[in-house]
């Protein structure tokens, strides 16, 4: 069954509100259908600010400062981009239970141009400090952010899809290797190959090399990461099992990419063969469906290249 992104973050957030009276809410103008359910139990928890995407941070990083665990929601680039200066100095760097949330990764709002894309929010806040990224790729992942992020208490940039999405067919349930910061779609424990997605394009992915293992004559394995920032040492470690890495997603390739191999470096001088697949460094500018605009990822052609 496929389940709206929005309502299976927001749904779970009605819950933790419900249990928890230092959780608060805070959009920039911006809805959902499952948050009216919110709004209405929890009305003085419940704060429009406006189209005030920079205010709204310095208004969450206050209500943090004063005891409560704030979600602050709004469209990808306008609270990450927007607002890097306020998140950086007003949440990061105080370590405050501030979480981002932001829908409309990739191009999730196709229509509306550059200023919409949600291409470059990771690459630019992996440079953060102290500011952990998770990325929705499945209802189930998504469920799971909002009790980690509540319990942790610390500062967290969440993106969550607009679409409505099926689970992932993994090999373990999520919940086994959540911890972990990832889970396994496809293949072994270590091998040739080892393709990491995140986000809605690992559904693509998977279809993809289901339809090509059979033609493929090495052992190819498939992950979906959801905690971008930091990589745990599990996935680290797990990483570096295999001869060759091949990240995909579907914003820039200085994100997904740009943090394994960053964090990588970091633990060892010896590096597997690296292919990056992402959106083009070029704007977009063609008013079309997001399934049009991945064309310009050229998906399919590169994998399949970097598989042979």
């Amino acid at each position: 069954m496929q389940v709206d992104m929005r309502d299976a973050f927001f749904e779970e957030l009605v819950v933790a509100a419900r249990h928890d009276p230092r959780v608060v809410f805070l959009t920039a103008d911006h809805g959902a259908f499952a948050l009216q359910a919110l709004e209405k139990e929890q009305p003085d928890r419940y704060i429009n600010v406006g189209i005030s995407e920079q205010n709204m941070v310095g208004v969450a990083a206050g209500l943090a400062a004063s005891g409560k665990i704030v979600f602050a929601y709004g469209i990808t680039p306008f609270v990450s981009l927007r607002v890097m200066e306020q998140i950086t100095l007003d949440i990061a760097a105080m370590e405050l239970p501030v979480n981002i949330v932001s829908v409309g990764a990739g191009f999730t709002y196709s229509t509306d141009g550059p200023s919409h894309h949600g291409l470059l929010d990771m690459a630019a806040l992996l440079a953060i400090p102290k500011l952990r990224i998770l990325n929705s790729s499945d209802p189930r992942n998504t469920k799971s952010f909002v009790k980690g992020a509540v319990s942790s208490l610390r500062p967290h940039y969440i993106r969550i899809e607009k679409e409505k999405l099926g689970e992932l067919n993994r090999n373990l349930p999520f919940e086994d290797t959540a911890p972990y910061g990832y889970s396994s779609i496809s293949g072994s424990a270590e091998g040739d190959i080892l393709v990491v997605s995140t986000g809605l394009i690992t559904h693509k992915v998977s279809t993809i090399l289901n339809r090509v293992s059979p033609s493929i004559k090495v052992n190819v394995s498939h992950i979906d990461v959801h905690q971008i920032k930091p990589l745990t040492r599990d996935l680290l470690s797990f990483l570096l099992k295999f001869r060759s890495l091949i990240a995909i997603d579907e914003g820039s390739t200085a994100g997904l990419a740009g943090s394994i191999l960053q964090q990588l470096s970091l633990i060892s001088p010896r590096l597997p063969n690296f292919f990056s697949i992402g959106s083009p460094d070029d704007f977009v500018y063609t008013p079309t469906s997001r399934d049009e605009l991945q064309q310009t990822l050229d998906l399919e052609r590169k994998l399949l290249r970097a598989l042979n």
